[in-house]
């Protein structure tokens, strides 16, 4: 869902001369920030370290999103920087100076938040999901002297929230479709080892008492499962093990294994 921001982004322009010529040392200068407080799809505040990226987006392409492992799904557009959210809920002020050759005036900004948190809670896991938002005009080049290109954008935001995720960030092209390889019942407790997988996407167990009615439900223990972040390598006989909650009185049970977003 896309949602109105809370953004401040200053453009400027920085001119340097000694002896040579303005072409040549000429620099754009940005800001980037969000008055925040900004938030996870799941409506909880932003954790302090989470990150944000600024993307360029070329002249005549669009912002397509991001997929787990950082990269950006429509490749002709650029990841400018990241920065991290700092304590309210929000993006830390940043400020960034680039050639305008780099990222020229016909294409736009967007920065975007993202959410990588871990089982636990934690950023720093694969990104699972992202925020769309605002698109912020490149700057132009002022003339000879450096004037200002015009201070800071504000966009408010109408439900007084900030930047919030909306969209499941997809997995890499080439993932694998992973297969559950073994299901232990343990009273109740259930052992499942996951086959197939990759370190760049995160895994979902889905469970349902019966294929004959029901919608498939995460299972309890059974959501971002990450290779990465627990610790296991991937490989033809990599297993990647998760131990789930099942009530007792649950006596048919099936699961199956998705990657959220899809690829």
């Amino acid at each position: 869902m896309k949602k109105t921001l809370s953004i401040l982004i200053g453009l400027a322009l920085a001119v340097s001369v000694f002896g040579q010529s303005d072409e040549a040392l000429s620099e754009l200068t940005m800001t980037m920030s969000t008055q925040g407080p900004d938030y996870y799809a799941d409506d909880a505040p932003v954790a302090v370290g989470e990150t944000y990226l600024l993307v360029y987006v070329k002249a005549g392409q669009t912002f397509q999103g991001v997929r787990s492992d950082e990269s950006l799904v429509n490749t002709n557009n650029l990841k400018a920087t990241t920065s991290q959210a700092i304590a309210g809920s929000k993006c830390e002020f940043k400020a960034i100076q680039y050639a305008e050759k780099d990222y020229p005036a016909g294409g736009t900004w967007v920065l975007v938040l993202l959410d990588t948190r871990k089982a636990n809670g934690a950023p720093g896991g694969l990104i699972t999901g992202y925020s769309d938002s605002e698109v912020i005009p490149a700057a132009k080049k002022a003339a000879a002297g450096g004037a200002n290109l015009g201070g800071d954008l504000k966009v408010q935001a109408d439900d007084g929230k900030g930047l919030s995720v909306g969209s499941v960030a997809s997995a890499p092209a080439n993932t694998p479709d992973p297969v559950i390889a073994a299901v232990d019942p343990k009273g109740e407790k259930v052992d499942v080892r996951i086959k197939n997988f990759t370190d760049a996407a995160s895994y979902e167990v889905q469970t349902r008492t019966s294929l004959a009615a029901g919608n498939w439900e995460p299972a309890v223990g059974g959501k971002l499962l990450q290779a990465k972040t627990l610790g296991v390598t991937p490989g033809p006989a990599a297993e990647l093990p998760v131990t789930l909650d099942v009530p007792a009185n649950d006596t048919v049970r099936f699961f199956r294994v998705i990657v959220p977003g899809g690829k």
